[in-house]
């Protein structure tokens, strides 16, 4: 992610606003964590919440704050020690994470014997032991993807992984990535441990939502216009143009039912809470510059990334890409408005 992550990062947290729905699910981890106490060796008696998709921390410290709110209050100080572990890719800033964790108004000064770690490892990977979490969540990563060859084009939007169908090869690729989330997520929970997240959907098709969920797609490529017209004027190569993607992923009906079916069939984990959120980008956002930031703080690394030559070459075609950017979405505000259809997942550890 951009430097400026956390600074403009009000749309992901909007996601995950319903902070009293995730602090009833926190009370039943606790009270699920107290009844299974005597059956638990000493060390896992601890408790342990695993924070997937971190970034720089603003957004994982707001959910936190509150819960460990709720374990001060159950017992007395020193009595119980916490653990917390952020995860998210090697490449992610973790000094700057440890920076807000540490920071006087974050969730390490809410309580003693409260300890920090930092995993950097993807989440299709198992990040901690099994029967080790009591609470899992996950609000603004899942629809993240690997970069292939396959959604390259000069044409279309920077999002390119299509809207209603899938490329040849990748009709079950997506659904048995998350079905593997969701079985790495029951292996660490401890019985009675429960798994939220947030997974971006497509909306079905002939719902009254079905042209918003198509609104990023849209917005994405008016941006790949712009970065098309610097082609054409040689100041970028057809090739450079044609790499410049984010790689992220809206799950079908399809594919989210498999996965929630699969791995409550044929796991210990029961689905104890799901809706449906639909939000408008620019809701969260004061001003244009502000909705601007967000945008460049998720995709600026991807077109970066795609711009060949040195820093200075970079720099230069990306600030120039940039001042394009804002003149249009200020003179046409509503090519760059967006909605995200998110849905909104609980699971429990029964067995």
């Amino acid at each position: 992610m951009d430097n400026n992550y956390n600074k403009y990062c009000s749309g992901q947290l909007k996601l995950i606003s319903d902070f009293d729905k995730i602090n009833e699910i926190f009370e039943i981890v606790l009270k699920n964590h107290v009844n299974n106490q005597g059956s638990q060796n000493n060390n896992n008696n601890n408790i342990r919440i695993l924070d997937i998709g971190c970034s720089h921390g603003k957004n994982s410290i707001i959910v936190l704050k509150p819960l460990i709110e709720q374990i001060r209050n159950k017992w007395n100080p020193n009595e119980k020690v916490i653990e917390i572990f952020h995860s998210d890719l090697p490449v992610n800033d973790f000094s700057n994470l440890f920076n807000q964790v540490y920071n006087l108004n974050s969730y390490s000064n809410k309580i003693n014997n409260i300890f920090t770690y930092g995993i950097g490892n993807s989440f299709e990977n198992q990040l901690v032991p099994n029967n080790s979490i009591d609470f899992i969540f996950s609000f603004s990563t899942l629809h993240w993807v690997p970069f292939l060859n396959e959604y390259k084009s000069f044409e279309g939007s920077l999002y390119n992984i299509a809207i209603s169908d899938r490329l040849a090869g990748f009709e079950n690729y997506y659904k048995e990535r998350l079905l593997n989330t969701l079985n790495h997520r029951y292996n660490e929970l401890k019985v009675g441990g429960i798994f939220s997240l947030i997974i971006l959907i497509q909306e079905d098709k002939g719902s009254e939502n079905e042209e918003k969920s198509k609104s990023l797609y849209n917005c994405l490529k008016n941006v790949k216009d712009i970065l098309r017209e610097m082609s054409y004027e040689s100041i970028l190569s057809i090739e450079e143009v044609e790499n410049m993607v984010i790689p992220i992923v809206f799950f079908t009906r399809d594919e989210y039912q498999y996965a929630i079916d699969k791995s409550t069939n044929n796991t210990g984990l029961k689905l104890i809470y799901e809706n449906r959120i639909t939000t408008n980008w620019a809701d969260s956002y004061q001003d244009d510059e502000s909705f601007i930031g967000s945008f460049m703080a998720v995709a600026a690394n991807f077109i970066k990334n795609a711009i060949n030559g040195d820093k200075n070459r970079v720099d230069s075609i990306f600030n120039d890409f940039e001042q394009r950017f804002q003149f249009k979405c200020k003179l046409n505000p509503n090519d760059f408005q967006f909605h995200l259809s998110n849905l909104y997942l609980s699971f429990l550890k029964e067995k």
